[in-house]
């Protein structure tokens, strides 16, 4: 398939180069590019990548045709979600060590007929393990133009998979057969990309030659809420009022809220509050390690509706989270465009996410006294928190949807021109 793009200066641009200050793909037209994704990970699971993917796809299936090969709840099935929009639901079953994770089936020659049949521009496999790989070997075979984008850091994530059954003499020698797995298996697209530099760094780092940036977004409208939701949400979790940190997220070990519990006990107030929201297989167990510590002023929300999440971050006055394995962080991103500082662990993604000083405050990984202090810090300096505040929304606006979709379709013309699918 040859597709012709026109593209088209918007009033004020006069030459290309002047392209790079603007948003693009609205300005190519012509032909619709056709685009599969596909993903290990999809609802009605929730994590970052979902919550990424979800919001691209809705914003790209407004122009583009998008097929998406996702895991499915049990048998394989197809569904027509809009008129640009498909999903073949593969086969999968319960990943054994992580509960709420699915595992796809291993059908290569039914994905690689679908792939023919679908016939897309460019296949696009996000956080690649068993069904997303499959896709990037389907798109070699069918001389497929092909990005993977790399969201999930293997070598840290393994041993959180097999939720800590790894021995730890076999950590070093998984995490050398995992990077170099990853050389192999990515060095089958045409490009891979990662949402901070320090992961195309390490990217670069196993040997791959064709590693880019390419930041993740956010639909920001969707945290929209009234004065009236905020309180509402107040009464319901946090009537008194208190001052109040908040983790949102997935509930399970690898976010290392043990340590946001151990943290909190050392500030533990009678007008302070740590709020856990979300859901996740761990809540018991780490109910019981709050009770064990004493502390009284915790409150697990459970799963919180989409719709209440602006609400959720904007009742806060600090948002915090220990976890030591994001490659991103749209947690982070959220808080930030709500007006919360952020206290974050110093590794992968929040190094370069949130600006230590300015936007939150980075900490060592696993320095619990230090994250008490952060916390402390931050609760008690009103005039600090509602500067980081305006900080943090000024430097969120760089993670839109809506500029990580122009960055994405920028990616996939330049691809299609070097593959010579684009007429120039």
């Amino acid at each position: 398939m040859r597709t012709k793009f026109v593209k088209l200066c918007p009033r004020g641009v006069e030459n290309e180069n002047q392209l790079e200050q603007v948003q693009v793909f609205p300005f190519f037209l012509g032909e619709k590019m056709k685009i599969a994704f596909f993903t290990d990970t999809y609802l009605p699971q929730t994590n970052g990548v979902v919550s990424y993917l979800v919001d691209l796809i809705k914003l790209l299936s407004k122009d583009h045709q998008i097929v998406l090969f996702a895991p499915s709840g049990g048998s394989f099935k197809v569904e027509q979600l809009s008129e640009n929009f498909k999903i073949y639901w593969i086969h999968s079953i319960p990943f054994p060590f992580y509960s709420g994770y699915r595992i796809s089936s291993i059908n290569y020659k039914k994905v690689s007929d679908l792939l023919k049949k679908e016939n897309p521009d460019l296949v696009h496999s996000h956080a690649p393990v068993l069904l997303a790989l499959q896709g990037v070997i389907a798109a070699k075979q069918h001389n497929l133009p092909c990005i993977i984008t790399y969201h999930t850091h293997f070598p840290d994530y393994v041993p959180h998979l097999l939720n800590r059954k790894l021995p730890s003499f076999l950590k070093e020698l998984s995490n050398y057969t995992v990077k170099k797995l990853i050389k192999h298996a990515f060095t089958m697209a045409d490009i891979v990309t990662a949402p901070t530099q320090k992961l195309v760094d390490e990217l670069n780092s196993y040997g791959l030659k064709n590693a880019l940036l390419l930041l993740n977004g956010i639909e920001f409208s969707k945290f929209d809420c009234t004065a009236d939701q905020i309180r509402a949400f107040r009464r319901k979790y946090n009537p008194k009022n208190k001052k109040t940190i908040v983790y949102v997220g997935r509930i399970s070990f690898e976010k290392r809220i043990d340590q946001l519990i151990h943290a909190f006990s050392l500030v533990e107030a009678p007008d302070r509050i740590l709020l856990i929201v979300g859901g996740g297989p761990y809540v018991s167990e780490f109910r019981k390690l709050a009770h064990a510590l004493g502390i009284k002023n915790i409150v697990f929300t459970g799963f919180v509706p989409s719709s209440e999440l602006g609400a959720a971050y904007r009742s806060a006055d600090v948002f915090v989270s220990a976890s030591d394995s994001e490659t991103f962080g749209l947690t982070f991103v959220e808080a930030m465009h709500c007006r919360i500082p952020v206290i974050a662990a110093r590794k992968l993604g929040p190094i370069e996410v949130i600006e230590h000083g300015k936007t939150g405050l980075l900490i060592r990984p696993g320095d619990i006294p230090r994250f008490a202090k952060a916390m402390e810090k931050l609760l008690e300096d009103d005039d600090l928190r509602s500067k980081m505040g305006k900080e943090g929304q000024r430097s969120s606006e760089k993670y839109s949807i809506e500029k990580s979709a122009d960055m994405t379709v920028r990616l996939y013309v330049d691809l299609l021109r070097k593959r010579g699918k684009v007429e120039k």
